[in-house]
């Protein structure tokens, strides 16, 4: 007679692999590491655009005129954090870079946006809009420099001569649209 196991004739189950036996966790696991690994990537890559878009002269400089302006110190309540900058476009053509940018100024009395357009044509950038729009709608102009233009001399006022009343059987004089040029009638004292 053979021998005989204690569990009977039934062979030993195999061991399942390992894959069998931990599906359930390791594909949640392996979507949010995926997830994470892209979310990294574009954290990267949104923070290196961030950091050469801060290092741009035309970003700084609009920063700095921000800081320095009264006004803005003023409205904003002092000094102010800039934030992240959004709706921005730079390209370059034919050697002449142009950028507009909004900033959002975190200030501790009021908050505020700064706006810019600037052209780079060599090495120095000129701005061509440069303001402070504060939450409350007062716009701070920062290119407008403060000075007010010179005002145009006035033109003395010639003193009014009255009409001498014409006969009434005088022929009357034509509208004045209807004169022809050139024919204009001066009046002497």
């Amino acid at each position: 007679m053979p021998p005989t196991s204690p569990e009977g004739d039934y062979a030993p189950v195999p061991r399942q692999g390992w894959w069998s036996r931990n599906w359930k966790w390791a594909v949640p696991v392996g979507c949010l590491g995926m997830m994470g690994s892209c979310f990294c990537f574009v954290a990267i890559a949104v923070g290196w655009g961030y950091s050469s878009f801060k290092d741009m002269g035309a970003y700084t400089d609009a920063i700095t005129e921000a800081q320095e302006d009264p006004h803005v110190q003023q409205a904003l309540g002092g000094s102010f954090k800039p934030g992240f900058p959004s709706n921005t476009q730079v390209s370059t053509r034919n050697g002449r870079t142009h950028a507009e940018f909004t900033v959002p100024l975190d200030g501790p009395k009021a908050d505020g946006n700064l706006h810019a357009v600037a052209d780079k044509n060599g090495e120095a950038w000129t701005f061509r809009t440069l303001y402070v729009q504060v939450e409350g709608g007062q716009r701070i102009d920062l290119l407008d420099t403060g000075e007010t233009p010179p005002e145009a001399p006035e033109e003395p006022l010639e003193p009014e001569v009255p009409h001498e009343l014409e006969p009434e059987d005088a022929e009357p004089s034509e509208p004045p649209a209807q004169q022809k040029p050139g024919h204009d009638t001066d009046i002497e004292l």
